[in-house]
């Protein structure tokens, strides 16, 4: 299930729709005002991993607690 933000040009409502798929033209209509003219919003997403304060991934230790 795909999430997008949408919001209405006409009325100035944000919204979200819930789709199986790809957004369609007949999934933009706004729920307060049944307006056609909506646009897609274009939030901040996470991809992978490692990004901000997460912690490094991977190996690269030494198991034996020491050089040597």
């Amino acid at each position: 299930m795909a999430s997008y933000d949408l919001r209405c040009t006409d009325c100035a409502h944000d919204f979200e729709v819930f789709v199986q798929g790809f957004l369609r033209e007949d999934h933009k209509v706004c729920p307060d005002c049944g307006s056609r003219r909506v646009e897609q919003r274009f939030t901040g997403f996470l991809m992978g991993s490692g990004g901000g304060n997460a912690p490094p991934m991977g190996g690269g230790g030494c198991s034996h607690g020491g050089f040597g």
